[in-house]
């Protein structure tokens, strides 16, 4: 850990001088240094390893002036076998040299010993990562078992107190961390300043039945805030209420490693409080916030809120189809389009229950659209959104099946061109707008032609320099950057053959969508026969965002809506 780097002898600073009195003493000064350092970032993978990153760039480009790299240990450069030789390998197709503090390595690397040497340090750095995980792993599952907190930040309602082993129950100790020792440790106490905050979210939830959302309003309304003094949102309240902290129970190992990829990157699995028993988790050595059962209860009322997720699992086993395309049928006609007027923040939808009649009947059910910014319990949208679907669609019903109509019309008449002018079965797949993309095609071949006759020229050009010269690294480094342009112009050319594709897929479908009207009397009548996804799918080719407003009439009653803005899609 840094901590630790900072008392021993992997410290930066000490690395730092040791790699300068080893390159001095080898005949190099000062001026001929540059540092690379990722302070504080493990060397198992080289994934958020920036300055290594950029090391390595800079040692493959050409006419580069460095002429090695000095490194304390082969631990510092990478921690992983695979990656240790991959660098290995680029030094030597650069003839470069290699200096460690340790003296495994003092320059040459060309021999069969230096190799043999790189694959020996590897095996023992990546055998020394991993035995000391599973060291470190072994000793918190001990400490969790005998009832300490595994570490981390402490949590909302808890904070962190030092004391000396040999003096715990001197309450007056001195926790300044300058004045910290090998033999001080600390634990878990309860925050005398956030421990309400804590009982009232578990009070609102489990026993004032508030929804999580409503719970994280109460408290932003009320002025609680969190302990970085931001407000509360839903997932810091669901959080809080799953954490079986509060009741004194410690639920460690939240993730278990399910693959390890080639690049030494870990794939983790996660494992929720609803997975495990309850009562194998361990006793915990703070003092609880809530009981044991109040937490349970609290627990039960969560789980009824998975309930759509259980049902979500079975719909997915029983037809077969993922979790996505879940999803994508069961979203909203207006989900994607529909903006909320005072925020500009995007909508969600919920399914309000009808009310019951005087006759005992229950009206039909009624899907809803909130903010999402005020709905995740927020207040950052600076008032109440909510607008009825079958009211919204009222809203653009009729300009809705106008476009559409016009749509069909221009979709019959281009039918009847491609009729009269190529026959009835022969469809014509170049349009206006395909012929333009396929024009810029040309352009973009002529130039790649072009590119490739000058890539030619230059490696001729280059046949006849001497290898490492000037002019030779000069022409290598032209060559590279033609290679580059060739294929930024190949991939642009994919982007615009892609384009092609797309823009005859749109006709196909309003082809199709216009023939599949023709079996119905009007454009009301085919779009209430379309499934919800593909009337969202409809509605989406012709609006790319509405903004309706609500204007209320009265204290009490329906609001008024108004189209605020409309913006349309080309479809249209």
């Amino acid at each position: 850990s840094e901590k630790q780097a900072a008392e021993d002898r992997y410290s930066l600073e000490v690395q730092k001088e040791r790699c300068e009195a080893l390159l001095k003493s080898q005949g190099y000064s000062e001026k001929d240094f540059i540092y690379f350092c990722d302070k504080g970032i493990s060397g198992i993978t080289i994934e958020q390893r920036d300055e290594l990153k950029e090391l390595l760039k800079l040692l493959q480009e050409p006419g580069s002036q460095i002429e090695g790299i000095c490194c304390y240990d082969l631990s510092r450069i990478s921690r992983s076998i695979s990656h240790t030789l991959e660098i290995f390998k680029i030094l030597k197709e650069n003839n470069l040299r290699l200096f460690t503090c340790d003296g495994a390595f003092m320059g040459d690397i060309n021999g069969q010993n230096a190799k043999i040497m790189v694959s020996i340090y590897s095996m023992l750095n990546e055998l020394f990562i991993d035995q000391l995980r599973e060291r470190v792993k072994a000793g918190l599952e001990k400490s969790v078992e005998a009832g300490n907190y595994y570490g981390g930040p402490a949590p909302l309602g808890y904070k962190y107190e030092f004391y000396s082993v040999s003096q715990q129950e001197n309450k007056n100790f001195n926790s300044d961390k300058k004045t910290r020792k090998k033999d001080i440790k600390k634990r878990l106490v309860v925050d005398k300043n956030e421990k309400p905050i804590i009982e009232l979210i578990f009070h609102l939830f489990t026993v004032e039945k508030y929804s999580i959302k409503n719970v994280a309003q109460y408290l932003n309304l009320n002025g609680y805030r969190t302990r970085q003094n931001k407000q509360f949102a839903t997932a810091t309240v669901q959080k809080i209420l799953e954490n079986p902290v509060y009741c004194g129970r410690l639920f460690w190992a939240k993730r278990k490693q399910k693959k390890k990829t080639e690049q030494g990157v870990r794939i983790w699995e996660k494992i929720s409080i609803y997975d495990i028993d309850f009562f194998d988790l361990p006793k915990g050595n703070h003092e609880a916030i809530i009981s044991e059962e109040f937490f349970l209860e609290t627990l039960e009322r969560l789980r009824g809120r998975r309930k759509i997720r259980k049902n979500l699992n079975m719909a997915e086993a029983m037809s077969s189809i993922t979790k996505q395309e879940y999803f994508d049928a069961h979203k909203k006609m207006f989900i994607n389009i529909l903006k909320c007027p005072h925020c500009g923040g995007n909508m969600t939808s919920s399914l309000q229950p009808g009310h019951k009649r005087t006759d005992g009947s229950i009206a039909e059910a009624k899907v809803y659209y909130k903010c999402s910014t005020f709905n995740a319990g927020k207040n950052l949208c600076n008032g109440y959104y909510s607008v009825q679907e079958e009211r919204a669609f009222n809203l653009i019903k009729e300009a809705f099946f106008t476009r559409l109509k016009e749509a069909f019309i221009l979709v019959k008449e281009y039918q009847n061109y491609l009729r009269e002018k190529h026959g009835a079965n022969k469809e014509m797949l170049f349009d206006k707008e395909i012929n333009k993309i396929k024009d810029e095609i040309k352009n973009l071949e002529k130039n790649e032609s072009r590119l490739l006759t000058k890539l030619d020229n230059l490696i001729n050009m280059q046949l006849e320099e001497e290898k490492g010269s000037l002019k030779y690294n000069r022409i290598e480094k032209m060559i590279k950057d033609t290679e580059k342009d060739i294929e930024e112009v190949k991939k642009f050319k994919e982007e615009q053959q892609n384009k092609i594709i797309q823009a005859i897929k749109r006709r196909e479908a309003l082809l199709s969508e216009a023939k599949e009207q023709e079996k119905f009397e009007n454009i009301e009548e085919y779009f209430n026969s379309l499934s919800l996804l593909q009337k969202r799918q409809l509605l989406e080719k012709v609006y790319s965002k509405i903004v309706i407003d609500t204007i209320s009439n009265a204290k009490f009653g329906p609001k008024r809506l108004t189209l605020k803005e409309v913006k349309y899609n080309q479809y249209s």
